[in-house]
């Protein structure tokens, strides 16, 4: 997997995400809920919290966004720094592991 690759999967990745949370929020209210939507419901809060990581991460690891462009959160509502390394060093695997296959 070279590098344009690796982007291209993460961005279908966003897009899943993306999915999955519409589709939760539309069953915030109970009335609304059926078996379609209660998986992604269940997991709205984990799916946003994932999104949220991984674009700070692409953002910056593609991009070189310095974190002030990518948002600014109130005190107390910082990205997980543990969560954002895990992240970055998984995507510089699959980029190494590319790099030794080919050679």
């Amino acid at each position: 997997m070279n590098y344009r690759e690796l982007k291209k999967k993460i961005k279908e990745e966003q897009k899943t995400l993306a999915q999955l949370i519409r589709n939760g929020k539309t069953g915030l209210k109970p009335d609304n809920r059926n078996t379609k939507n209660y998986k992604d419901w269940d997991n709205l809060t984990w799916n946003g919290h994932e999104y949220r990581h991984k674009h700070i991460m692409y953002c910056q690891f593609f991009n070189n966004t310095s974190y002030a462009s990518i948002e600014q959160p109130r005190d107390g509502n910082k990205p997980s720094s543990y969560m954002l390394n895990s992240i970055k060093t998984e995507w510089e695997g699959m980029l190494d592991e590319a790099l030794h296959n080919c050679a």
